[in-house]
């Protein structure tokens, strides 16, 4: 397993499982409860023809846990998907967020992509609905603490107990602006 692989593999798996719209906060002033969706906005905006993370954000996280033959436990969280995410299955997408790093060179070719910046340099800090995983098959995309709009044919994965990850975006490159 490569070194890119593993550093996914970890990044993923220590991410929390908690739904996008688990995460609130009470405004003081008046009273209004926002989720994590809602801060979105505060981070990026959504270019002309983009998906919205709000889109993806509203995929409900399944826990999955149970006993393998061998008697360990499991768990991991599966996606159910909103009607409008599944119509996004197999097209072209463009969405602009903040670039995750999974390799040490400025050039990523897989990397995890999400609308909130970098906070952690071990794990995004957000659940698996507000997770692309980022696959760049010709041009290398380097490295940025700014947003970046990219677009790539979108895969939902439908069940992944390894990684737990919902979105694939596949033969990625930047779009100029």
């Amino acid at each position: 397993m490569s070194a890119a692989v593993m550093m996914l593999a970890a990044a993923i798996a220590v991410a929390p499982a908690l739904p996008a719209s688990a995460l609130t906060y009470q405004e003081n002033s008046d009273g209004t409860t926002r989720t994590l969706n809602d801060y979105i906005k505060d981070y990026v905006d959504v270019p002309k023809g983009a998906t919205d993370w709000k889109v993806f954000g509203q995929t409900q996280e399944i826990d999955v846990k149970g006993v393998d033959k061998d008697g360990y436990d499991y768990e991991y969280t599966k996606p159910e998907f909103t009607p409008a995410v599944e119509a996004l299955d197999g097209k072209q997408v463009t969405v602009k967020g903040f670039m995750f790093p999974l390799g040490e060179t400025e050039g990523q070719k897989l990397f995890l992509f999400g609308p909130f910046p970098l906070s952690c340099p071990y794990h995004y800090h957000v659940g698996p609905s507000l997770v692309l995983e980022v696959h760049v098959d010709k041009k290398p995309i380097n490295f940025s603490y700014d947003p970046i709009t990219i677009t790539g044919k979108l895969q939902l994965v439908k069940e992944d107990p390894e990684m737990n990850t919902f979105f694939r975006l596949m033969d990625a490159k930047v779009v100029k602006g």
